[in-house]
């Protein structure tokens, strides 16, 4: 065997501890993986932060580990914490329950997360998500 090259990827890495604002995605993105993801980037994009995951979702292999919020990942303390299909596992809730402003968004109106949650929505991220977009485009706007 003969090693013919090297090539090191460049990643920026993901500042979760230091974000105002973060919007994580969990397991209900399942249905459609890239389109969940793509969901949560344009909304933390227009909130101005970035994009963290659940534990399911860094094993699942739908992102990188240095997206992980939770006690196997980054304890995070934004102003704003959305939670984009997450049900709210122990683990995670101790890797964020200390934000202060948590939207949960989850179809499971008995979901764990909605017990630390400051605002909840009962419904399906991939509708919801799109009209947070929208009225938050429209709120800055108005401005």
């Amino acid at each position: 065997t003969e090693v013919v090259e090297v090539v090191k990827a460049a990643k920026k890495m993901v500042d979760l501890i230091g974000a105002d604002v973060v919007v994580s995605v969990g397991r209900g993105i399942s249905k459609d993986v890239e389109t969940g993801i793509k969901l949560a980037e344009e909304l933390a994009e227009v909130l101005g932060g970035v994009v963290g995951a659940s534990r399911a979702v860094v094993d699942s292999g739908w992102m990188s580990a240095d997206h992980q919020v939770g006690q196997t990942g980054k304890t995070v303390h934004p102003r704003i914490y959305v939670a984009l299909g997450i049900s709210g596992a122990i683990q995670h809730l101790a890797g964020m329950q200390d934000s202060e402003c948590i939207i949960a968004v989850n179809k499971n109106e008995s979901a764990p997360i909605f017990d630390v949650a400051s605002y909840g929505i009962v419904g399906d991220l991939y509708k919801v998500t799109p009209m947070l977009i929208e009225a938050i485009r429209a709120a800055k706007a108005a401005k």
